[in-house]
């Protein structure tokens, strides 16, 4: 992993509008990490050919805050955009977010509810020209098999799935801020890094 405004005051004549941007200001949650991963992530995915996928299903889409930034960046060739979520809460701050920037209902669609560790997702079957989870594995539950069945699912033929986390390797942390960043994470009940041998062998077995 690479390491509320003031207050608004509502002319009356605005009032309706006012309101409905306060609401959705409210509604926004925002990531730490964000800021720190927003570039390298974009670099990746131009690099790999993510960011010219069509359309993209991102997978525990978080407050929503990849989606319009990306979109911003990469103008009229962007992908369109599903974000889903666990969390209600989530899904409403990504609608916000993509609501407030003017792309909800065109670049950017309603956010989903999804559990990526459910056996059955809400999603369209072989639709989406890519996948992408944005530290996503550390927190959610280690359920590898159930994720990448419900990618292989939902991708089209020749889809790809992009993955940026923090990860084990052979068991061994990479560096002593990874393995506190673990501590800390197991601390909270989160799942904690996850090991890149288990996804791979999670990958094989739904191409198998």
């Amino acid at each position: 992993e690479v390491e509320g405004g003031p207050p608004m005051l509502l002319r009356p004549t605005f009032c309706a509008a006012g309101v409905s941007l306060v609401a959705a200001v409210r509604a926004m949650q925002t990531s730490p990490a964000f800021a720190r991963n927003r570039d390298p992530i974009l670099e990746a995915m131009r690099e790999t050919g993510v960011a010219e996928c069509g359309v993209i299903l991102e997978l525990g889409s978080g407050p929503g805050e990849h989606a319009p930034y990306f979109i911003s960046k990469l103008g009229t060739d962007s992908p369109t955009w599903q974000p889903t979520d666990i969390s209600r809460e989530a899904c409403a701050s990504s609608d916000a977010r993509a609501r407030t920037a003017g792309l909800l209902g065109s670049s950017v669609l309603p956010a989903k509810q999804l559990d990526i560790g459910a056996d059955e997702w809400n999603v369209e079957s072989g639709t989406y020209g890519a996948c992408l989870a944005i530290n996503v594995l550390h927190i959610a539950p280690h359920a590898f098999g159930a994720l990448f069945a419900g990618v292989a699912r939902a991708l089209a033929s020749g889809g790809l799935f992009a993955i940026y986390d923090t990860w084990t390797f052979a068991g061994e942390f990479v560096g002593p801020n990874n393995r506190r960043f673990d501590a800390s994470l197991r601390a909270q009940g989160y799942s904690g890094v996850p090991s890149i041998e288990d996804c791979d062998a999670a990958a094989a077995n739904a191409l198998a």
